[in-house]
């Protein structure tokens, strides 16, 4: 039977005295070299052994967290080993925020907020905010990191009984979209956590989103970016989101958050977490199970593209051939190759300046006779560990003590198929 508010509880942020906080800010940024020192001085200046380690708990999560939120933004915030390592990135939780606001909606209820990494962002791009948690300890965290936000609420409450209908904003109004990240790792013996693959082991559950999307409610979900094609809604937009260089989620947008006449997207982030800045997407109107219109495939030319990791994983590899007026090196395989050089932040390009043979002996022996000391390795379509041949490659290679590295790309991959086969190792150089 769903239930309304009143099953709802508001989150209080944790009681920190002015003493803790300022020693917490001290241990920040952490040095596992000076851990036990700084123990000794927390407890010597009164602090018992439980919240001592919690204190430099805090501190080494902290700046860990920088990595996502930016060194400012990390150190304000109180945080959990589980709920850090699920967080959005602070420049893919401000995407997210912009899809709300160029919706036209001015509120958003956060289910199952964790640690409040997306409800920041909401509040931070001027959105009500209610964030809803399970956990109550989690809740009382993101109740901590959103107290700077006065439209910004955390409740604490079981979202599969909760009546939607009746879900307010913090100025009393119904709330008009709905953000859903849902647990996809398991506690396993305290702090060590795995991910799970099975939409039904989410939390909540895949079925649960589907009943919600069915009300019609805006409605916007991240998922991780292995989400096989098959198991999208029809009508919702998919749209995979690199930052950095790795792809880093597929968010699934529902009824008036799914923009239209497009069904697959790509969005390509750039590298600093702290800052927003979309450098590139590109979207498709047909679903990856409709017959696609396909790519031509032509001999390797002088230059070779490698699309970013989003292009790969929503199936848009050949949209973007065309559109840089690229071709398949292989059918099955996502690299595009070209007869002139392209600028895109949508793939990397590299100019071939060479081919050998994919034999571990012979690379080894271009690699003394080139004085490599420093060597990249990409791959696809061939069955090959690239850290495992680079340790093999280099073994033994030495450089003087301020010699410069000689730098080398190396990219593997299949030429052909069946008895024409060719495995090969390109010789390459990465473009600006």
């Amino acid at each position: 039977m769903m239930v309304g508010m009143e099953s709802l509880s508001p989150a209080s942020p944790p009681a920190l005295s002015p003493q803790a906080l300022e020693a917490l800010e001290e241990l920040t940024p952490y040095q596992p070299q000076d851990a036990l020192a700084a123990a000794s001085s927390l407890r010597a200046a009164g602090f018992e052994a439980q919240e001592t380690s919690w204190l430099l708990t805090q501190a080494r999560l902290r700046t860990l967290a920088a990595q996502k939120f930016g060194p400012q933004a990390a150190g304000q915030l109180l945080l959990t080993e589980a709920g850090y390592e699920q967080a959005s990135r602070a420049s893919v939780a401000a995407h997210h925020a912009q899809r709300f606001l160029q919706a036209g909606l001015t509120s958003v209820a956060d289910l199952g907020c964790g640690l409040g990494a997306d409800s920041l962002a909401l509040a931070t791009a001027g959105l009500e905010v209610t964030a809803v948690e399970l956990d109550p300890a989690t809740a009382s965290l993101a109740a901590h990191n959103l107290s700077p936000y006065p439209k910004a609420q955390v409740l604490v409450g079981n979202l599969e009984n909760l009546d939607f209908s009746r879900l307010t904003s913090p100025s009393g109004q119904p709330v008009q979209a709905l953000w859903l990240d849902p647990a996809r790792r398991t506690v396993e013996g305290g702090s060590t956590t795995s991910r799970t693959f099975d939409p039904e082991a989410f939390s909540p559950p895949f079925s649960f989103l589907h009943k919600l999307a069915a009300t019609g409610i805006p409605m916007g979900v991240k998922l991780g970016p292995g989400l096989p094609h098959e198991a999208i809604p029809q009508g919702v937009e998919a749209e995979w989101v690199s930052q950095g260089g790795s792809v880093v989620e597929v968010v699934l947008w529902f009824n008036a958050l799914a923009r239209e006449g497009v069904a697959r997207s790509a969005s390509i982030l750039g590298p600093e977490v702290a800052n927003y800045q979309i450098e590139g997407q590109l979207t498709s109107a047909l679903p990856a199970s409709e017959l696609q219109e396909p790519l031509e495939v032509a001999p390797l030319g002088p230059y070779l593209l490698e699309p970013d990791g989003a292009i790969v994983r929503s199936h848009l590899v050949a949209d973007l051939g065309r559109q840089l007026g690229a071709s398949l090196i292989d059918e099955q395989i996502a690299y595009l190759t070209a007869q002139e050089p392209v600028s895109s932040p949508l793939a990397k390009t590299y100019q071939i300046e060479g081919q050998l043979p994919l034999n571990e002996k012979k690379l080894r022996r271009w690699v003394k006779e080139e004085g490599i000391t420093a060597l990249t390795i990409k791959k696809r379509g061939v069955d090959v560990l690239p850290e495992k041949l680079r340790a093999s490659l280099l073994a033994g290679v030495k450089r003087k003590k301020g010699q410069p590295a000689k730098e080398a790309t190396l990219i593997l991959t299949r030429l052909g198929s069946g008895a024409s086969s060719q495995h090969l190792a390109l010789l390459a150089r990465p473009l600006p």
